[in-house]
Formats: C-alpha cells, sequence, structure tokens
C-alpha cells in the first residue's frame, strides 16, 4: 500500500476468514471457461475476503481477462445471477483490487458503479443491463493500471480493535492525526458495533473537510453510502476500510490543486457552523427561495473570496432574507456556470462534487452536519473557480443568469443532441425552451441515457449524466431552465460513434432473451 503499510493478519471479513470454497459451481465453471494466466488463484490470508455467498463471483470477475468478460457476464447471468449480485461483486472486486489513494483516477471504477446503477433506473428493459457491463470492462481496465503501480490489495482485517465504547473516540482521534492505521482499526469496530446511519451521520464531515483532489472525498462518502444501500449493508466493512484509507490520502500538509488543509474553507466553516447552528431562524431549512435572493448571492459567490462568501450565505440565514434552498440553488448555479466557462474535468467535478455534498445534507440529521455541509458546499465552489481561473485560458466570459432563450421555434430533443456535436451553446439555449415541459424533459432524460450507455468512453459520462439530472430535480423550479442548459456541456452527441463494447455488450444481451 502506497507510503504505508496497514498491519495485516489472518483474519478476514467478518467470519474468521472463512471462504466459499473454489469448487462451487460458479467458479468451477467460470474458471474452466475464462481461464487465467493466473493456473493457481490462491486468496491468501493476508489479504482481506468477502462473504462467503459473494466471494466466488468475486474471484471470476478478477481473474477473467478482459476480452472474455462479457461472455463472462452472459454466462453467469444464463445461469441465475441476479442483476444485484452482479453489481454488489464488481463493486466489492473495485474494493479489493484497485487502491482508493488518490480517491479518483483509476478507482472512478468504484465511484461510477452508484452513477451507472443510477442511470439503468431510466433505460428501458433490454438496455437496463448495458451500464453495468461498461463497468464491468472499466473495472478491468483499472485493475491492469493498478497492477501496473503497485498492484494493491485491500489487505486483511486488522487485529487489536478498539472496544466498542471507544471506537468513535478512536475514529475521530486518528482522523485527525492523519493516521491510517489507528483509523483502519476504529471504522472496523465501528462497523460491527453502530447502526449504518449512526456511521453515516459520522462520515460526513470527513468527505467535506478535504477539496484538494477536486471533490473526490465528498464524491466518495455519498456514492458509497447509496451503492451499500443497493447491495447490502453487509458488504459495509470491507467498503468503509477503503473509504477511510482515501479519506486520509495528502495528509495534513501536501498542497494539492492549489490548497493544503489550512488554505481550505473547513477551519472558517467549522467555526461558523460551531457558531451560528443554534442561533438560525426556525424554517432556515425549509424550501422555498427568493430568486432576488438567490441571484445577490450568486453575484457575492462570482466576486467576494471564500470567507467572505461563506459569511454572507450565514448573514442572509440570520436575516430570514432566504432559506437553504436559496444558498443550494446559487452554489449549483455557479457550479453548471463553472462548467460553461471552463468545459472539462475540473468543470465535471464542480457539478459532481456539490451533487455529493447537497445529498450529505439531505441525508444528515445534525443540524450542525447541514449547516456545515451547506457552507462547504458554497466554500467549494468559491475555491473551484479560484483554481479555475489559473488553469488553461482561464474561465470563459459567460453567466448562467444572463443564458438567452431561444424561442424562434420549438426545440426538438433530437435537434439538441445533434447540436451538442457541433454548436453546444446553441444546444445549451434550446435545452432552456424544454426545461418546463415535463414530457420533453422526461425524453430528454431517457435520450441522453441511451447516448451514454453506446457512446461513453469515461466513467465521468455516467458521474457526470446521474450528477445533473439528480440536481435538476433539486433546484428550484425557476432555475431548472438554467441547470438543464448546463447538462449539454458533457453529454453525448447523438452523432459521435457507439463503441464496439458497447455493440457487443447489446448483442450479448439480445442473446440472452
Amino acid at each position: 500500500m502506497r507510503r504505508r503499510t496497514i498491519v495485516q493478519a489472518a483474519a478476514g471479513f467478518g467470519m474468521a476468514g472463512i471462504l466459499a470454497p473454489l469448487t462451487s459451481m460458479a467458479w468451477a465453471s467460470g474458471n474452466r471457461a475464462f481461464g487465467n494466466a493466473q493456473s493457481d488463484p490462491e486468496v491468501t490470508p493476508s489479504m482481506v475476503q468477502f462473504r462467503p455467498e459473494i466471494e466466488p463471483l468475486v474471484r471470476l470477475i478478477e481473474l477473467t481477462p478482459r476480452e472474455k468478460c462479457l461472455e463472462m457476464a452472459g454466462q453467469q447471468l444464463r445461469k441465475g445471477t441476479s442483476y444485484r449480485q452482479l453489481l454488489a461483486a464488481l463493486y466489492l472486486a473495485g474494493i479489493r483490487n484497485v487502491s482508493p489513494q488518490p480517491p479518483g483516477f483509476k478507482f472512478h471504477c468504484v465511484f461510477v458503479i452508484h452513477a451507472a446503477h443510477q442511470l439503468s433506473l431510466n433505460a428501458s428493459g433490454e438496455n437496463r443491463l448495458l451500464p453495468l457491463l461498461w463497468a464491468l470492462d472499466n473495472f478491468k481496465q483499472s485493475q491492469e493500471q493498478d497492477a501496473s503501480q503497485g498492484d494493491f490489495r485491500l489487505p486483511a482485517v486488522p487485529v487489536n480493535l478498539p472496544s466498542p465504547a471507544n471506537a468513535w473516540r478512536e475514529f475521530h482521534a486518528a482522523m485527525d492525526e492523519w493516521n491510517e492505521e489507528r483509523a483502519d482499526r476504529a471504522i472496523v469496530a465501528l462497523t460491527r458495533s453502530c447502526g449504518a446511519m449512526e456511521i453515516a451521520e459520522g462520515l460526513w464531515q470527513y468527505g467535506a473537510r478535504d477539496y484538494r483532489n477536486i471533490g473526490h472525498k465528498a464524491i466518495f462518502v455519498a456514492n458509497t453510502w447509496r451503492t451499500l444501500q443497493t447491495i447490502g449493508w453487509q458488504h459495509a466493512e470491507p467498503t468503509l476500510r477503503s473509504l477511510v484509507l482515501g479519506l486520509l490520502d495528502f495528509g495534513r500538509d501536501e498542497r494539492v490543486n492549489d490548497y493544503t488543509m489550512a488554505d481550505q474553507s473547513w477551519l472558517t466553516n467549522l467555526e461558523l457552523t460551531q457558531r451560528h447552528a443554534g442561533r438560525l431562524p426556525e424554517n432556515w431549512t425549509t424550501s422555498g427561495t427568493d430568486v432576488s435572493a438567490t441571484r445577490e448571492l450568486l453575484q457575492t459567490f462570482r466576486s467576494a473570496g471564500v470567507i467572505e462568501s461563506c459569511s454572507a450565505s450565514v448573514s442572509a440565514l440570520q436575516k430570514g432574507h432566504v432559506t437553504a434552498t436559496g444558498i443550494w440553488d446559487a452554489a449549483h448555479l455557479l457550479a453548471g456556470e463553472l462548467m460553461m466557462r471552463q468545459p472539462g474535468i475540473f468543470g465535471i467535478h464542480t457539478v459532481t462534487s456539490l451533487n455529493g455534498l447537497h445529498y450529505a445534507w439531505e441525508t444528515a440529521s445534525s443540524a450542525n452536519t447541514r449547516l456545515l455541509m451547506l457552507l462547504q458546499g458554497v466554500g467549494w465552489m468559491c475555491q473551484f473557480q479560484k483554481f479555475m481561473a489559473g488553469q488553461g485560458d482561464g474561465l470563459r466570459d459567460v453567466r448562467i443568469t444572463d443564458l438567452p432563450e431561444d424561442k424562434s421555434e420549438p426545440a426538438s430533443v433530437s435537434q439538441i443532441f445533434e447540436l451538442i456535436g457541433s454548436d453546444v451553446t446553441q444546444a445549451a439555449t434550446k435545452a432552456m425552451s424544454i426545461a418546463s415541459d415535463s414530457a420533453q424533459s422526461g425524453v430528454f432524460t431517457q435520450t441522453a441515457c441511451r447516448l451514454i450507455f453506446s457512446k461513453a468512453t469515461d466513467a465521468h459520462d455516467y458521474k457526470y449524466a446521474a450528477a445533473v439530472f439528480e440536481d435538476l430535480e433539486r433546484v428550484s423550479p425557476v432555475w431548472r431552465p438554467q441547470m438543464l442548459a448546463t447538462a449539454v456541456y458533457h453529454l453525448r452527441a447523438s452523432g459521435a460513434p457507439d463503441t464496439p463494447l458497447m455493440l457487443q455488450a447489446a448483442e450479448m444481451i439480445q442473446g440472452l432473451r
């Protein structure tokens, strides 16, 4: 493991290292059919082992060569393997085989699982498996890359766990010290002694405290929680151990993307939260927004510094000028605007990282945690703005609130997706015109997903679409035209070529009928 070695022991996950025999039906038939250069696929005691009902399928995914994975998946589905089982095994294969440090790059094979599943929910029946098959190939690519960069394996569960009574104290101390070994032991103890909601509540702050890898830590916490809700909390222990390793990457002092921990909004927002969370109006968390107040806050975020913007947000809440909804609206508008001003990897992560923070806000129960997530959303967007201004050619002179709506003729969804490939600005203005039509908006979302399924070349195609469509429903209705306009800046155009992989996957799915 990069930089540090976690204490290894013979104990496996949860059940004293018990492993389902590799001669089980799924393993034996798959190993014969698909083979691997590793003739003796040993699971060593030093490597984490999963629950016996899922371990054989995980091993099959790990050991099947990339070029044979679609065939392997088809065979397993014919045998009765469920969508949920395949999703869980694929996710856990990424957890065990790909380093979460840094939480990004090749580790997107883990991040993308939630997004792929989320987009599949919008798909028609015959297309619903395509995102999962794309993610399977993406994992094999990441597995190959990780093998060439140190060949990470999530180690077995550490020994000498803290007692349940001391687990939270140990965990917070370890996270404050950036101590990986101590945090690893503590999160295992917590997983074995605490409920899911309690653990989630304790993790939101650690996803939100560190922006340095352009927001991936918040994305990691949010998508971990959401994926576990889909595959089952019984898989939490190895998953949360990987998460904690990712959250502790970079340490306290390393400068990444222009920031150390001390340079960020975290410490000042923590102080603002502690000082003001109990003094806000009773209705500060309710829905409803004032358009002019949101515009004023957005202008503050554009022109003021990080500390000034977060302080202005608290002040607006205290005076009753705006509720949290209005501040989230302003933050989402700034994220979309930054994507328009500098399309690409940084603009994508303004949207996806804010999506993670907003999900934390929706899920957290503590008023302190919710205010902290809100202020970090503002702080991170302002940090992104400052950082992106110094990248490449800087930021284009575009304002999301000044976008003209194209009313020359009724826009069609097919026309918008044709324009994405040739004139994305015109596509954006035409997208605005259909936002108020729920039927057309639904067709837009389904079309976008279908094109991603057949044409996606990167995990961000899935991650961005899942985030922007979710956020479209979060913002106040008055701002949905602007949000739909920003979506087109990283969706696939209808004229883009279909990928050979997905053509093969679609053919395989047809053969399952």
